[in-house]
């Protein structure tokens, strides 16, 4: 718990492609059990907050994410993984005075003008074969999908077996709107924002070298790690809590 001189701060989740705010389901309790308040987010158009596939892109993402800031009080610790990277990014360079720390878990961590896809095009290489080479897509190409089996294996094989199986069911089309659009952020907004990373090891989804590439492009403050798989929310959610709590010790910046 927070003593009385310890700021509390509110931690916005941001989920990654193919899920939802259930994705913090193991973060958001124990958050609140040391003080801080949480809100895990649903991005517009993934299943769980509607949306028409085609309406779905960065830009409303960013929106729909500052409209909660806007709806919080105090000082905000932004939290985004994997794609919610980029929703995290996007959403610092609209409301950069409200917060006091960015933490990219596993996370899309990508300069202006660039997107997801463009990312995978320039720099992934014949051994990957995470889960944007698992994905299938509808008959349009506005969303995509990934097989359980396959998500088990790419984001969730560190987890109890039980518990890996049950997410993977959870995961629902993805609009791809979100992974075409480019980033737009300024040196002024985003880059005000003091920014950590968080690697996942044992990544088969986002591969190690593609996070370590990310964080050349756009450097942060401190780089922390886990020996963990794509989703450490399930499979060592004391030890991504614990690094939450050092990283804003550490990193996040006063807003009195």
């Amino acid at each position: 718990m927070l003593d009385a001189a310890s700021p509390r701060f509110t931690f916005i989740l941001i989920h990654g492609a193919w899920q939802g705010a259930w994705a913090w389901e193991t973060i958001v309790p124990r958050l609140k059990a040391l003080g801080h308040d949480a809100i895990a987010v649903d991005l517009p158009g993934n299943g769980h907050n509607p949306m028409t596939p085609s309406e779905v892109n960065l830009e409303r993402y960013a929106a729909h994410v500052a409209s909660i800031v806007d709806a919080t009080q105090g000082p905000i610790v932004m939290v985004g993984h994997s794609m919610g990277g980029t929703a995290a990014a996007q959403a610092c360079e609209l409301r950069p005075e409200r917060i006091a720390l960015a933490i990219f878990l596993a996370a899309f961590l990508l300069p202006d003008g660039m997107s997801v896809l463009q990312f995978y095009e320039r720099h992934l290489e014949p051994w990957m074969v995470g889960a944007h080479k698992r994905v299938t897509y509808d008959a349009a190409g506005l969303l995509s999908s990934i097989d359980p089996a396959a998500a088990v294996e790419v984001f969730y094989h560190k987890a109890d077996r039980v518990q890996a199986e049950a997410a993977a069911r959870r995961l629902t089309p993805q609009p791809e709107g979100g992974r075409r659009s480019h980033l737009k952020l300024s040196g002024e907004r985003f880059g005000a924002v003091p920014r950590v990373y968080i690697e996942a090891r044992e990544d088969r989804s986002v591969h190690l070298p593609l996070q370590r590439k990310m964080q050349a492009m756009s450097p942060c403050r401190a780089v922390y790690g886990l020996d963990s798989d794509h989703a450490p929310q399930l499979s060592d959610p004391d030890a991504l809590v614990a690094l939450f709590m050092t990283a804003v010790a550490e990193h996040a910046r006063s807003m009195t």
